[in-house]
């Protein structure tokens, strides 16, 4: 039986794009523009961070008829697509937070960061426009450029596949002209950030992760990623003696002598896009330390970055 409603041309979605970078490469098939495709399936056109963050409901189911793309992978094109894994919900609750980030503890102790309520927020969306791509997937690609979800988020530095840094962009995200006048010069990613983000992207397209001593599930990692994040941006009153001493090194391993950021607290998501990526570059240093036994977490999930021989070496001593 044919379907009447189904659009003829559309192109494959390709893994971890946003789902306006795939609706714009379709609109372009028609000599149409994302609004267009939008009413056409009988939605009011909004802005395209919506589509990424929280369309309507209905619209992927909508949109799966209309192209025979599994609805299930056009939710995951957006935000919400990832409840409960990279977000716990998806109406703000001001307990959020707290959910989210106090399940476990590496660095710190547990139970030695207070509580927080904070009214709308998501883990990983940043609350102001932060995009960022890599250089190479946009000049390997045709126009309109396909961006990644992930690009979106404050969640990873680089690109795994390129190895290369994501670079800022001031733009609209479908807006890559200023880059075909003059493309950046990609930069190389430390080994330690490629490592954190590689697993990122091992969580996004498997959902799961390999750590030293287990495969976890991605709703793990990536509350794992948010935890340590949270426990390096600890107030001094939430990490004093050993423990200050212990976040002090991790900053200082990972090249910075002091504690960056500003002195009011701020979820990760609140501060300036500098101040996460460098938040970013300790989490995956001190990841690193964790998994090399340079330095030991204080807390009761540290053990999961430990190297296996830790595992052998505590069973021969029993």
């Amino acid at each position: 039986m044919i379907n009447l409603r189904r659009w003829p041309v559309h192109p494959a979605p390709i893994p971890g794009e946003a789902l306006s970078s795939w609706l714009r490469r379709v609109a372009v098939r028609y000599d149409a523009n994302l609004g267009d495709l939008v009413s056409d399936l009988g939605f009011a056109p909004g802005e395209p961070k919506d589509l990424d963050t929280f369309p309507p409901t209905g619209f992927a189911r909508e949109l799966a008829q209309r192209t025979g793309v599994d609805v299930h992978r056009i939710q995951r094109m957006s935000l919400s697509g990832w409840a409960p894994w990279l977000i716990d919900q998806t109406e703000p609750d001001a307990e959020a937070f707290t959910t989210y980030t106090r399940q476990f503890s590496v660095l710190l102790p547990a139970g030695r960061r207070r509580p927080r309520e904070i009214s709308e927020w998501l883990a990983w969306l940043p609350s102001r426009q932060a995009l960022r791509a890599c250089p190479l997937c946009i000049a390997t690609s045709m126009p309109p450029y396909p961006y990644q979800l992930l690009w979106l988020l404050s969640l990873t530095l680089s690109c795994p596949a390129h190895g290369c840094l994501l670079e800022p962009r001031a733009k609209a995200a479908s807006y890559f002209s200023d880059w075909e006048r003059k493309p950046p010069t990609p930069r190389p990613v430390s080994v330690t950030a490629l490592a954190m983000d590689s697993r990122t992207w091992q969580a996004m397209t498997t959902g799961s992760v390999d750590l030293p001593r287990r495969q976890v599930h991605a709703g793990i990692w990536f509350r794992l990623i948010r935890t340590i994040i949270d426990e390096l941006g600890a107030t001094l009153s939430e990490c004093r003696t050993t423990a200050g001493r212990l976040i002090k090194c991790f900053w200082k391993e990972a090249g910075y002598p002091q504690r960056l950021g500003p002195r009011s607290w701020q979820p990760h998501e609140g501060y300036p896009l500098d101040v996460q990526l460098r938040t970013l570059e300790v989490t995956a240093t001190a990841i690193h330390l964790l998994e090399r036994k340079v330095l030991i977490g204080q807390g009761t999930d540290a053990a999961l970055f430990l190297p296996d021989d830790a595992t052998s070496g505590e069973q021969a001593g029993q």
